[in-house]
C-alpha cells in the first residue's frame, strides 16, 4: 500500500442494492407519518390538543404568571383572572364593607355614597331607615374566613361581571339609642356574594346574595 493511503474503500454496491436499501426505510418512514397523522386526529377529536394549550410545563406555565383561574367558572380553564385588576376590585370590596358597617353601626344612610349603589344601597338604606325608627343600631363584628374574587354575571343585571366572595363569621349586636345597652345579640356564619360595578377611580358594592346560617350560643 502505497505511503499515504487511507485503506480499501467499499465500491458501490449494484443498482439492486441501493433500491432494497432505500425501500425499507421510507416504508418505515412512511409508517410513522401515518402514525403521527393518526395520533393527530385522535387528539383533536378527543379534545386532547386542545387541553394542551392548559397544560403547564417548563416553558408554558399555565395560568400565566399574573393571571388565575376563575373561581365562578371552574368547568373553563380559558376563563382567567387578571390578578392584578382583582386585587383592585377585592381592596375596595373591603374598604365599602368597612363604610356600610360604619353607617348600619351609627345609624348614618348618608355615609353610603362613598360604598354602596343599586339594589344594596336601597336595601341598606331601608335597614338603617328601620332601625332609627325602632330606636336601635347594630354593631356587627366580622372575621373573615375567605375572600375570593373573580367573575359572575349579577343575576340582576348581566352587565356586572365582578363578584367578591366573602365567607366568615359573625357577631350583631343590636344597640339602643336612647341607652346605649345591648338589646339583642346573634351570631352568624355567611357565605356572600357581591357584585362591584366601577364608579369614577373605584369599585362600589351594587348587589348582595346574603347566606346566613345563625351559630348557636356557646
Amino acid at each position: 500500500m502505497a505511503s499515504g493511503s487511507v485503506g480499501v474503500r467499499r465500491r458501490p454496491g449494484s443498482f439492486g442494492d441501493l433500491v432494497l436499501g432505500s425501500w425499507p426505510r421510507t416504508l418505515a418512514a412512511a409508517v410513522l407519518i401515518a402514525l403521527l397523522v393518526v395520533v393527530g386526529v385522535w387528539a383533536y377529536a378527543s379534545g386532547s390538543l386542545a387541553n394542551l394549550r392548559y397544560a403547564s410545563f417548563p416553558g408554558h406555565p399555565y395560568p400565566p404568571a399574573g393571571y388565575y383561574q376563575n373561581p365562578f367558572n371552574a368547568k373553563d380553564r380559558g376563563d382567567l383572572i387578571n390578578a392584578r385588576d382583582a386585587g383592585r376590585v377585592k381592596a375596595d370590596l373591603l374598604r365599602d364593607g368597612g363604610i356600610e358597617l360604619q353607617a348600619v353601626a351609627s345609624g348614618d344612610a348618608s355615609l353610603l355614597t362613598q360604598s354602596t349603589t343599586g339594589n344594596a344601597l336601597v336595601q341598606l338604606r331601608s335597614l338603617i331607615a328601620q332601625n332609627n325608627a325602632n330606636g336601635v343600631v347594630e354593631k356587627e363584628e366580622v372575621k373573615l374566613d375567605s375572600v375570593v374574587v373573580g367573575t359572575l354575571a349579577d343575576p340582576n343585571d348581566p352587565t356586572v361581571r365582578w363578584c367578591v366572595e366573602e365567607k366568615g363569621t359573625g357577631t350583631i349586636t343590636t344597640v339602643s339609642k336612647a341607652t346605649g345597652q345591648a338589646v339583642a345579640t346573634q351570631s352568624l356564619r355567611f357565605d356572600n356574594k357581591f357584585w362591584m360595578v366601577s364608579a369614577a377611580d373605584r369599585y362600589l358594592i351594587t348587589d348582595v346574595l346574603v347566606g346566613t346560617q345563625q351559630v348557636p350560643a356557646a
